[in-house]
């Protein structure tokens, strides 16, 4: 539904005066901040609504349900849909073809995108140059506060090169990683960092400062990610010609390190049990967050292949919206251990993902599937990663799955 920019609150409140009933499509950041919006100005709604069957049933009191039981009653249900650009043209598509009426409107989500960080800058203190205290948490002067927003593989070549920011005489040299806590293990696979903060609301609220603000470096803070606009554009440095590989844009872009920086080797600790191969076992990852994802049939199909050739295979599982592929056993592991099981198996499919940049630390012969050109051009792992083993497909439409399945079944062996 098109929306004129100058009424877009009234015309939002509008909708939702038509209807009895209201439910947020989308479960994620956006929806949650269109949820406080709501409640803020006392507008009921009954739901969150997803696309499939969600992880959670329930988010912020409110149940989650699946669309399809939602849109019982078209006519008396309103559904706002609260989603990030890059994932409303799916979401849009799939409710017209279901005949639903809804509200949806860029401005006025970067609205309220715009209201959310403004929060946010009231929740971290700056003096004299200095970050002093992010919501009740007092920071020192004498240590850089890395932020980690994003996903990962960016978490995971932040940390990993804390080591040659240190080296390279910045001040403060004691350096302290601000982590979700989805990703609490990844900061200690490198030596870099002194101190670890695991923190979502931390985390939260310096993206949303460092967003709105435009402040990507203080004398003691650095945003761990790279500079984009309140609208999620890349800043022209992105672009730049030295900037197009993986390692060059964290270096140079994220952290100002000089060319020579070099990313520190994770440290292991492996026991006897790791230390022993299991050729015959094969880990599939058919799921991504970053990557458009292939047909079951895809999978089923490699599945099938290297069963038949003597392989157990293993579906890597991180949710309870992922499900073991058919004729596999789930490992449900930590990413931790999900990556120490995978280093004794005989080899690693994943689509393009953070597992892949975790996984390229680990010796691991890794078949990597990439479904996009970008993916293929701008964040291969051989450029990072000086060793052997590391394979790429590249899969860019169904009408190329037989050719594929061939390819990986060739490096397979």
């Amino acid at each position: 539904m098109q929306n004129d920019r100058d009424n877009v609150m009234d015309s939002f409140f509008e909708y939702c005066s038509n209807y009895t009933s209201l439910a947020i499509y989308g479960a994620g950041a956006v929806g949650r901040m269109t949820a406080d919006f709501l409640q803020e100005k006392e507008i009921l709604f009954d739901c969150f609504c997803v696309t499939r069957k969600p992880e959670n049933t329930v988010l912020q009191n409110h149940e989650i349900k699946e669309i399809d039981e939602v849109i019982r009653c078209p006519e008396k249900m309103g559904i706002i849909v609260a989603v990030s650009r890059k994932n409303a043209d799916e979401i849009l598509e799939i409710l017209d073809k279901r005949g639903c009426r809804y509200y949806y409107c860029a401005e006025f989500l970067f609205r309220l995108f715009k209201r959310k960080c403004q929060l946010s800058v009231a929740r971290a203190q700056i003096e004299d140059g200095f970050l002093v205290r992010v919501r009740e948490v007092v920071l020192r002067q004498d240590t850089c506060y890395v932020c980690c927003p994003a996903s990962i593989g960016d978490t995971l070549y932040v940390a990993a090169f804390m080591q040659a920011y240190k080296t390279e005489g910045n001040t403060p040299r004691r350096v302290c990683l601000i982590l979700k806590k989805s990703h609490r293990e990844l900061g200690n696979m490198f030596s870099g960092a002194d101190e670890i903060i695991v923190s979502d609301e931390m985390v939260e609220t310096l993206d949303w400062y460092s967003m709105y603000t435009q402040t990507w470096r203080l004398k003691n803070y650095i945003y761990g990610h790279f500079k984009k606009s309140l609208r999620f554009e890349y800043d022209s440095e992105y672009f730049r010609e030295g900037c197009g590989g993986i390692l060059a844009r964290y270096r140079k872009l994220v952290l100002n390190l000089g060319e020579d920086a070099r990313l520190e080797n994770m440290v292991r600790n492996l026991n006897k049990e790791h230390a022993v191969k299991r050729n015959m076992d094969i880990v599939i990852m058919p799921y991504a967050q970053t990557a458009g994802m292939l047909r079951d049939s895809f999978w089923e199909e490699l599945v099938r292949r290297l069963r038949e050739k003597g392989y157990s295979v293993y579906t890597n599982v991180g949710s309870e919206k992922e499900k073991a592929i058919p004729g596999t056993a789930a490992v449900t592991e930590s990413l931790r251990n999900t990556a120490l099981f995978c280093e004794k198996c005989g080899a690693v499919i994943s689509l393009r993902s953070g597992m892949c940049d975790l996984l390229g630390f680990m010796e691991v012969k890794l078949i990597v599937v990439n479904t996009s050109k970008e993916l293929s051009d701008e964040w291969n792992l051989n450029e990072v990663f000086e060793r052997k083993d590391i394979h790429n497909i590249d899969c860019f439409g169904e009408e190329e799955y037989k050719e594929k399945l061939d390819e990986i079944m060739k490096v397979v062996g």
